[in-house]
């Protein structure tokens, strides 16, 4: 049962949203290749385990016809900003000269599969600073946190919240960059990484600007906790950390979130978008909450573009102003565009949907800050790891303002 939030109501309207599935099974072994399958295409740091993908970049790649771009036919992405928007009007929450700071987060602790942490280089390989350039943005790259040098390692199981000090220290880190981004008047674009790392993310944006709207796009609602988490992998769990009234204690790691003062997001300033498996405690923490969630169910019943003019149309409610984080998570798309991610979900956003969350919120002109989770190349064939970091690469661009016309 899922609340949405027609803007023609003054109510929340209740649907049944069958599409959405709780079964933990289904989303951790379902539709993925085990890495052992893949292995022939990866080389793997027997010291730290970290997943080095050997490909060409998907920017060099050519059809056989010869043209550019991958996928089905010749395909060829332009990457030209708008000319319809006033350039005062877009990212107004970005000082000028407009600057992006590319933040690189490989974090693989808070999933158990080996390979997300090979998310942010394999972006920037793909040619994602040339056309955040192409776009307008002075361009700062960060290097990649290092996640590694942390330590704690060490398990405990004396909560059901596995790896949480590398998480917790790695996202702490993250956050403090984020926070220090925010505040120099910069966009922090962060590159994942599982989506544990939006802990650090959400918690930098929500100490530097705590009225901050968040629209969360992704086929699960990462709002467990240690309590009520079916599997204990920490990238299920970000929004339950966070969230005003959800989380009662923090594992080891995570005690910086449970000092007085520690960042928290109100219920009221979230909305979820393309929600399709949900675990029971989610979905009740949902209702009673009252958080705006719009399921795949929605997305079919109103269509992607009324789905985001009603939550763009109740974040933005109080204050027009706003500004907003983008939180995507690529397996809120179709698994046939995206397969290379550890937790696919079929009935997904299509390839247009997808980039409609993005161009929304970017033509809005408040989004602030945004990144993108879980890409996995060792989950896939070599054209599945490719098209899913491809589509990674036009999302991200889609947001920062590319255009159609």
């Amino acid at each position: 049962m899922m609340i949405a939030a027609p803007q023609h109501c003054g109510r929340r309207v209740m649907s049944m949203a069958s599409s959405v599935i709780s079964s933990s099974s289904h989303r951790y072994s379902c539709g993925v290749r085990t890495y052992s399958q893949q292995r022939h295409h990866y080389v793997v740091s027997r010291h730290h385990q970290r997943a080095s993908y050997s490909s060409t970049p998907v920017s060099q790649k050519k059809d056989p016809e010869g043209g550019g771009g991958i996928g089905l036919g010749n395909v060829h992405d332009r990457v030209l900003p708008s000319y319809l928007h006033d350039a005062d009007q877009t990212f107004r929450h970005t000082k000028s000269p407009k600057t992006v700071s590319v933040i690189g987060a490989p974090m693989t602790y808070g999933q158990p599969f080996v390979g997300t942490d090979a998310g942010p280089r394999l972006l920037r390989e793909a040619g994602l600073l040339k056309m955040l350039s192409s776009l307008g943005w002075r361009v700062e790259d960060v290097p990649d946190l290092d996640f590694e040098s942390l330590g704690g390692k060490e398990q405990s199981y004396l909560i059901n919240a596995k790896h949480s000090r590398m998480v917790g220290r790695g996202t702490e880190m993250l956050a403090a960059l984020v926070e220090e981004k925010l505040q120099s008047g910069a966009f922090p674009l962060i590159l994942g990484g599982d989506h544990s790392i939006a802990i650090g993310s959400l918690a930098g944006i929500l100490r530097a600007r705590p009225q901050t709207g968040v629209v969360w796009v992704d086929a699960h609602a990462d709002i467990n906790t240690p309590a009520g988490s079916e599997s204990g992998n920490m990238h299920g769990m970000p929004l339950g950390f966070l969230m005003e009234g959800v989380a009662s204690e923090y594992p080891p790691g995570l005690e910086w979130l449970a000092a007085e003062g520690a960042p928290r997001l109100n219920p009221d300033s979230i909305v979820y978008i393309g929600l399709r498996d949900v675990d029971p405690e989610e979905r009740k923490i949902i209702r009673d909450l009252g958080i705006y969630a719009y399921s795949m169910y929605d997305i079919d019943h109103y269509g992607i573009g009324k789905v985001m003019d009603m939550a763009l149309a109740h974040l933005l409610e109080k204050d027009p102003n706003r500004p907003l984080h983008l939180s995507y998570d690529i397996d809120a798309v179709d698994p046939a565009h995206a397969p290379a991610t550890g937790t696919a979900v079929r009935g997904g956003l299509t390839f247009r949907e997808a980039h409609y969350v993005a161009e929304a919120l970017a033509r809005n002109g408040n989004l602030a800050s945004a990144e993108i989770v879980e890409l996995n190349p060792t989950l896939s064939d070599n054209d599945g790891a490719d098209n899913t970091i491809e589509l990674g690469l036009q999302l991200l661009t889609s947001a920062l303002g590319k255009s159609i016309i």
